[in-house]
């Protein structure tokens, strides 16, 4: 004969039975997607179903802010999440739940310090009992569920905290994927993206290797990161050649864009107004006032028949002549900071098989391991051998930098011009 005991045990046990099956369909349900949205409203419609509660919600953790979000999807995709409730850690029952990484239920909320109310008073909601778990992985904290007001019992007991931390432990994984994936998707659109830009950005800086006239002339850009704050032009006139190299010292997407800015500023003004470079920085000032305020620009004109070389150079682009195997630093330069003072404009008469170097100081710059800079002195020193083409210097110049840094990576952008007068 069955014993009040004995049923009171089988009821318990055909419970548990219940819960158990509950969670291996609930497995392959919260399973069954990656789209993040899709999972919350599913995650939260079970918390509903096998908690037998009114209402529920699951807040994800914002490393950045340190807040619980509680974001809702839109839609029938459930693609787009929006922003419904933020809770700063230690806040409310979800709050204190995920700063101290305890699960806790509490079946008069109001009598409870741990409560906050104010979602209630704005949203007319009548919370008498809450069942709160966080959602931990590898004890990282990701986020938190609640279920609220259990429908069909005055409140929440241990089976049930028990139940509900069992299924936090398998909503946890599925979030968490959920979450992979989409960072998974989102890098792959940012890698898709800056490689697109990457390509319009080196279809802009093609490494050049060409002649004009009397002219040789090789140049090439090497940016730090995916993208650089560095750029340089070269334009052909009737009788003359600009030349600008430019760097806003700043590396990465954001300098690519500054420096895309100043390319196309460059090129506009250079075709009106290439044969008088302090002309041209004065009207360069002018037009990028309040957008950019400190680069370096060294922009010249080459004549062909005079064989002369004007320049300006405000900032920190390095000039070089190199005349019978001696180089020589055309020390020269205005200040980097844009102004309405007239940079200083400098000639220099060019003789035949001179070459006419100018670099950045991305290059300047370099550090070694033993936290050394390559230096000017160096590349001065470097560019006494025995060259026959601009081109020989600019991959003489790359090589120095590789070799100088030894398999370090370059902290910054790289910009190096070469011209030769030929007799």
């Amino acid at each position: 004969m069955n014993t009040a005991e004995d049923q009171i045990n089988s009821q318990d046990i055909e419970k548990q039975l219940s819960n158990i099956n509950k969670l291996l369909e609930i497995n392959s349900i919260i399973n069954s997607t990656l789209d993040i949205g899709k999972l919350l409203n599913i995650i939260m419609e079970i918390i509903k179903d096998i908690m037998n509660a009114e209402a529920s919600t699951l807040f994800l953790f914002e490393e950045k802010t340190q807040d619980l979000v509680f974001k809702v999807a839109l839609g029938e995709a459930g693609k787009e999440l929006a922003e419904k409730q933020r809770v700063k850690i230690g806040q409310g029952v979800a709050g204190w739940v995920a700063e101290k990484r305890k699960p806790v239920y509490i079946n008069n909320v109001y009598e409870d310090e741990r409560f906050d109310p104010n979602y209630d008073k704005i949203t007319g909601f009548n919370s008498k009992a809450i069942l709160c778990v966080p959602l931990l992985f590898k004890g990282k904290l990701i986020g938190v569920i609640q279920a609220i007001n259990p429908t069909d019992r005055e409140g929440f007991d241990d089976n049930d905290l028990i139940l509900f931390s069992a299924f936090a432990e398998q909503a946890v994984l599925a979030v968490q994927n959920a979450i992979f994936f989409k960072e998974a998707i989102e890098e792959q659109r940012i890698r898709t993206e800056i490689g697109s830009a990457q390509s319009f950005h080196n279809s802009l800086l093609p490494a050049v290797d060409k002649k004009y006239k009397n002219i040789q002339i090789a140049a090439r850009a090497i940016p730090a990161r995916e993208l650089g704050g560095e750029f340089y032009d070269i334009s052909c006139f009737d009788d003359s050649i600009g030349l600008a190299l430019g760097d806003c010292h700043i590396k990465g997407i954001p300098g690519a864009l500054n420096a895309s800015i100043l390319l196309g500023a460059v090129k506009g003004l250079s075709s009106v107004l290439h044969s008088s470079p302090s002309k041209l920085i004065n009207n360069l000032n002018k037009s990028i006032s309040g957008s950019i305020q400190i680069m370096s620009l060294f922009y010249g004109t080459i004549s062909c028949t005079q064989k002369t070389i004007q320049f300006v150079n405000i900032g920190f682009a390095y000039p070089i002549i190199v005349r019978k195997n001696v180089a020589r630093y055309l020390k020269f330069t205005s200040s980097p900071e844009m102004t309405d003072l007239p940079p200083q404009k400098i000639s220099v008469v060019l003789e035949p098989d001179d070459f006419f170097v100018v670099v950045t100081d991305g290059i300047v710059n370099l550090k070694n391991r033993g936290a050394q800079n390559l230096g000017l002195k160096r590349i001065m020193d470097h560019l006494t051998g025995d060259f026959n083409t601009p081109k020989e210097i600019v991959d003489s110049l790359t090589k120095l930098a590789d070799d100088f840094l030894d398999g370090l990576e370059k902290r910054q952008d790289i910009s190096i011009i070469v011209f030769k007068i030929e007799k």
